[in-house]
């Protein structure tokens, strides 16, 4: 980064591990990534996520103005209650938009339209303007995309979810509601604890498919839940999702997808095509 950059508005969205070679240590990548928000480069407006508890206890050492999303914290934050997004600044609320008016779902989405939020206003754009970008906005393909509303059923093509830690996102965007999780592909011999604790809250039913079926189907039992299906090819599980008439039925696959398709992609149109031809 420019040792001269001293940005109008800095956001750290949250703090995981990466680039640990390069910079030969943990602490030394959180400091070169904090270098922005600190003396001399300090940005004008200092955007952090409420929610990461490392941001969280930094946001107190932060030279500029500090707005918080994700969390009712101080004058300047934007954050969910009752339903509806809110925006403060200095003090001052006021509602944005409500949960229900978003196309998005899921915590980690919420959490990137309320710094989107921030970021707009303190770049003076008015809050009709920022709701209708927020309504109209599509989600990109492959990553929780919503396909359709059929008998009563929302599909949702999560394809690009090619590891657990992706498809926990997706699983947790879900809430007491019946869902069906198609899950499975080539096996990355990940662990599988979270993921299947995930799905314990938050999935009804298991529709297993590809080569990751019986690893799978093993660590779900052993860690406590049994209501599994094995099918042979996407379109017998989306058949049979459909026939057990949950609210929800969810691709996200945990896999990569190179066992019964050419890419992430491919699958989740294979899975998008047969839902949508369905009458």
């Amino acid at each position: 980064m420019s040792p001269t950059l001293k940005p109008f508005i800095a956001v750290w969205t949250n703090f995981t591990p990466d680039h640990i070679d390069w910079h030969q240590g943990l602490e030394n990548y959180f400091k070169a990534k904090a270098r922005v928000f600190q003396d001399p480069q300090t940005a004008k407006y200092c955007v952090l996520n409420a929610k990461d508890s490392k941001l969280l206890e930094f946001s107190k050492q932060v030279n500029g103005t500090v707005f918080m999303f994700a969390g009712n914290i101080g004058d300047n934050c934007c954050y969910e209650e009752n339903g509806a997004i809110i925006y403060k600044q200095d003090g001052k609320s006021e509602e944005i938009i409500k949960l229900s008016e978003c196309p998005l779902i899921g915590e980690h989405n919420y959490q990137n339209i309320m710094c989107s939020i921030i970021c707009a206003e303190l770049t003076g754009i008015d809050n009709s303007t920022i709701k209708q970008a927020i309504m109209t906005f599509k989600a990109p393909e492959h990553r929780l995309e919503k396909v359709r509303e059929f008998k009563g059923i929302t599909f949702y093509n999560d394809s690009k979810a090619t590891n657990p830690e992706a498809s926990i996102v997706a699983i947790n965007s879900f809430n007491n509601v019946d869902v069906t999780l198609i899950a499975g592909g080539r096996d990355k011999n990940t662990d599988l604890t979270e993921f299947c604790e995930s799905i314990k809250k938050h999935i009804k039913t298991v529709i297993l498919i590809g080569e990751a079926t019986d690893r799978f189907e093993e660590n779900l039992i052993k860690n406590g839940f049994t209501n599994i299906i094995r099918e042979k090819t996407m379109e017998s599980a989306i058949d049979k999702g459909i026939e057990l008439k949950p609210d929800v039925v969810l691709l996200s696959p945990a896999c990569a997808s190179f066992d019964m398709f050419t890419s992430y992609e491919h699958r989740g149109e294979v899975f998008k095509e047969y839902v949508l031809s369905r009458v």
